[in-house]
């Protein structure tokens, strides 16, 4: 029998937390006091045997103190934090609203804009941990710990998205604001990114009148045309190649292509490339090593039509692609860059590619970024 609340569980997994740091907490203050009247009896026996340093032991007896205070500072924060997680638990487990949309998120069941309210209960918890966040009163790290799952499996539920935080972005933009930083703290940090956060990338660009696809071979003369508008909007700017048409149908069958479409039309595509122990596979660059050749895939194209730019459609379109190269067991993802192309430099830095070396290519020089696709851990998505 499924519990009323998926968070029941949750709750009384975490609730030993508090419990576990009250006891290191009680052991602390016992060393505390112990320490400070052995360093009492310390004073009295040094006044009395050696009082000509009895005022260098006063002096270190104050730089002491001053440390146990601090110190005692720390634990009570520790304390106030212990007592805070245990809140944070029994608030999202006992409260009925966010029980329910919990329940209702974990069973698949349908959310409609009849469950709005209970939606807005639910996204509410989340806001305070944002405003929370924000003031540093909690820890991202910790919040991703207890919530991780709980928050991303709703931000990447249809229902959700469309009664709350597609329909009604606005009332919503702490959510929003939540969902960024907590991806940055992702990349930052080597963690696998949830795959609501993509449900939830996804849903947003598909909001916005484009329809995401897999390019299929059909999609070949849609993709030829898309790669040549992106070329005459470059004018003089050597910062793309053309490939081959060949090359392309060879993309479209045998590797992972996505796009996105408007009104019918192709307006922007990205390639997701193995090249195994080919000369194809950037990895080459760096070693002859068959296993480091098999982890690594290359992002082998963007294109994004003149029209389109700033949409935010090649930061998408990349971003699913790293969820598709982590579901083919990939672990380092690396891509080619112009040295002058100074928007796709910002773009793959802000998603956590690092420039790993500068080589000589037969289409010229181009910087080599790559960023590690962080091995699942059932911790992670708990």
């Amino acid at each position: 029998m499924i519990p009323r609340s998926g968070a029941d569980g949750w709750a009384q997994r975490f609730s030993k937390l508090p419990t576990v740091k009250r006891r290191a907490i009680r052991k602390d203050h016992t060393i505390i006091v112990l320490s400070l009247l052995l360093f009492g009896a310390g004073l009295i026996a040094i006044n009395v045997v050696w009082p000509a340093i009895f005022g260098v032991a006063i002096a270190l007896a104050g730089v002491v103190g001053a440390l146990m205070v601090l110190y005692e500072v720390r634990l009570t924060k520790r304390i106030a934090q212990a007592e805070f997680i245990r809140d944070l638990q029994t608030g999202f487990a006992s409260d009925p609203n966010i029980s329910e949309i919990w329940r209702r998120v974990l069973l698949g069941e349908e959310i409609t804009h009849e469950h709005r309210p209970l939606v807005s209960s639910f996204l509410t918890f989340f806001e305070t941990l944002h405003l929370l966040l924000r003031r540093g009163a909690l820890e991202l790290k910790l919040v991703d710990e207890l919530f991780r799952n709980r928050f991303f499996l709703a931000v990447g539920n249809p229902g959700i998205l469309d009664t709350a935080l597609l329909k009604h972005a606005a009332s919503f933009t702490n959510i929003h604001r939540l969902i960024h930083d907590w991806h940055a703290y992702w990349i930052e940090n080597g963690v696998p990114v949830h795959a609501g956060y993509y449900s939830y990338i996804r849903a947003l660009t598909e909001a916005k009148g484009y329809e995401v696809v897999r390019l299929q071979t059909e999609d070949l003369p849609a993709l030829l045309e898309l790669q040549q508008q992106v070329l005459d909007g470059l004018g003089t700017k050597p910062w793309l190649r053309r490939n081959s048409e060949e090359m392309l149908a060879e993309c479209l069958t045998g590797q992972v292509s996505l796009g996105a479409r408007r009104d019918g039309r192709l307006v922007a595509a990205a390639i997701l490339y193995d090249g195994g122990t080919s000369e194809e596979n950037i990895r080459k660059y760096f070693t002859d090593d068959e296993d480091e050749l098999g982890r690594a895939i290359n992002l082998k194209l963007v294109l994004v039509a003149p029209g389109e730019v700033r949409s935010g459609l090649g930061r998408t379109l990349v971003e699913l692609l790293e969820a598709e190269a982590a579901a083919l067991g990939k672990r380092e993802i690396l891509c080619t860059i112009h040295p002058k192309n100074s928007p796709s430099l910002s773009l793959f830095g802000k998603l956590g590619h690092l420039r790993l070396r500068t080589v000589n290519t037969a289409y010229g020089r181009r910087h080599v970024f790559g960023r590690t696709l962080a091995a699942p851990n059932q911790h992670w998505f708990r």
